[in-house]
């Protein structure tokens, strides 16, 4: 009579049903959606501030320069040039608001274009680079912040309400966010500056190993960020330290590396496929608001799909251990 629930509760979580978990979650609890419906209106309706006019010169020497030392042909320069120039009219400071690697998802951030269903936004346009720096800075502290507040709430949305053990104060998680933030992307400047290096030494030697290096590098690089994944979580779900909830992090990811990979691929297949449909209306139409909507649904589900697997994955190896304490008992 006790195998039976015994072998129940060892089952391995499952990725399908942790995502209809998550949708189930939002759906019952749409309040939550106000977040990234809240910050993408207020990217879609504020003025746009831009570095075009301060940068644009700077960029136009670089890429003369270049064309000369590379001896790069005249149409490639111009094509280069002109995606540039396309990516720089189009930058937004007030996308920052939209941090990563935490942070509040959303749709707008990344459409930099002046046309709103209201007309067009007047253009701010930065004449000091160090000015645009500490505002871009600013913003994504900012947007650290309210991705922290974000993630709290998502967490809370699975949280068992029979729980009484307390909870740390959210200004405490968030400095914990901002650590394990700068640690990553100190992290991140460790691996990728020396990788690049040695990718250019290749590509000098010899381009096809330089593309071969690449695609090494690439591999090498999601098998290592993949156990990193869950490194905010823990501070949120089980109140950890920022080194805690990273060590917690790299032992589950590494033990569930495979199922960990096919998240982060379901997570990332599923946002990036939809928001081609919700991107489908112009930004100057009115139905670029359902596309608002549904992208915050769709955000927030994946967001508490993440927690809710990562719940059940720490669950899954709490109870083999218990079991398997018991049975050293019995022994």
């Amino acid at each position: 009579m006790n195998s039976n629930p015994q072998k129940m509760n060892v089952n391995p979580p499952r990725l399908i049903g942790s995502l209809m978990a998550g949708f189930h979650s939002v759906a019952n609890h749409p309040w939550v959606i106000l977040f990234p419906v809240g910050l993408d209106l207020l990217l879609l309706f504020t003025p746009r501030l831009r570095v075009e006019q301060l940068l644009l010169p700077a960029l136009i020497k670089g890429i003369e320069q270049t064309g000369q030392m590379s001896g790069s042909n005249a149409e490639t320069m111009s094509l280069a040039g002109d995606f540039l120039r396309n990516l720089l009219a189009n930058f937004d400071l007030n996308s920052a608001l939209r941090s990563y690697p935490l942070g509040i998802p959303s749709l707008v951030a990344g459409m930099g274009g002046a046309e709103t269903p209201l007309g067009e936004m007047s253009v701010v346009q930065f004449n000091s680079l160090g000015n645009a720096f500490l505002v871009y800075v600013g913003l994504a502290l900012l947007g650290l912040v309210f991705g922290a507040i974000f993630l709290a709430q998502v967490s809370n949305l699975t949280r068992d309400p029979e729980s009484l053990s307390p909870q740390k104060p959210l200004y405490w998680k968030i400095g914990q966010s901002l650590i394990t933030t700068v640690a990553l992307f100190l992290l991140t400047g460790l691996i990728l500056i020396p990788g690049s290096l040695i990718i250019s030494l290749l590509s000098m030697i010899n381009p096809l190993i330089g593309q071969m290096a690449i695609f090494l590098f690439m591999f090498l690089v999601f098998w290592f960020v993949v156990p990193w994944f869950y490194a905010y979580h823990g501070i949120f779900i089980f109140d950890l330290s920022a080194i805690r909830s990273v060590l917690l992090s790299l032992k589950v990811g590494r033990i569930f590396i495979a199922k960990t990979a096919t998240l982060i691929l379901l997570i990332f297949l599923l946002s990036q496929g939809l928001d081609r449909l919700w991107l489908t209306p112009p930004a100057a139409s009115w139905l670029i608001l359902f596309g608002i909507f549904g992208h915050a649904f769709v955000s927030a589900a994946l967001f508490s799909t993440s927690v809710i697997y990562y719940r059940q994955i720490n669950q899954f190896l709490l109870t083999l251990v218990s079991l398997r304490q018991k049975d050293l008992n019995t022994a």
